[in-house]
């Protein structure tokens, strides 16, 4: 059995940090608006320098939300090699790198935010559009070792084929993102991402 292991001093110092500095910065916008949460006043009431903010988000937009930059687990990346369900393993993989961009934050609160200002909305997507971009790297490295899918689709070089492949397993999210009563500060999960699934597979049962 695996030792555990824990956080070091330094490493719990850089939540704390982190999460003092988002924080302030909802709180803010919250309650002040997003014009008057300004970096000079996040950095203040969070107790850091306007210096040590930068160090922790590029823009006061991403600490409002809580952005981090996504991250993709290798475990889970592996599971794209000799997947039986190649695309429904991309969607899947697609929601947990989309949610490692989402920091543990108040749901209620975000989605208040996010209603009042919408440009933060966009925002929102590019960090999505990143986490796609590293499904997409993901994708390129595990049809490498698949003889059927190395050399790429059709003509098309296993870059283009990889990209398509992300973007046809996107399908499933955005069609719950923008189902009714979708809650976009909620984020997906893959329970709620389930029935997409199950409908694309019909679909492509059906076309075949």
């Amino acid at each position: 059995m695996p030792e555990a292991t824990f956080p070091t001093l330094r490493e719990r110092k850089k939540v704390e940090t982190w999460t003092a500095i988002h924080e302030a910065a909802s709180s803010l916008a919250q309650e002040r608006g997003l014009e008057q949460a300004t970096v000079e006043v996040v950095a203040e009431a969070a107790g850091v320098s306007p210096r040590t903010f930068f160090n922790y988000f590029p823009a006061k937009e991403d600490a409002v939300l809580g952005l981090r930059e996504p991250v993709l687990d290798p475990a889970e990346a592996a599971k794209l090699e000799g997947a039986a369900d190649l695309l429904g393993q991309i969607s899947l993989l697609l929601v947990a790198v989309a949610r490692s961009a989402f920091g543990s934050t108040d749901i209620g609160r975000r989605r208040d935010l996010l209603q009042r200002y919408p440009n933060l909305h966009r925002r929102q997507m590019e960090y999505m559009a990143k986490g796609e971009a590293l499904v997409c790297e993901a994708v390129i490295a595990g049809l490498a070792n698949d003889p059927a899918w190395s050399g790429g689709a059709a003509g098309f070089s296993p870059g283009e084929t990889a990209r398509m492949l992300v973007m046809l397993a996107a399908v499933p999210a955005k069609f719950t993102a923008t189902s009714p009563g979708f809650d976009p500060a909620a984020g997906l999960t893959p329970r709620e991402l389930a029935p997409a699934l199950e409908l694309f597979h019909h679909l492509q049962r059906k076309l075949s």
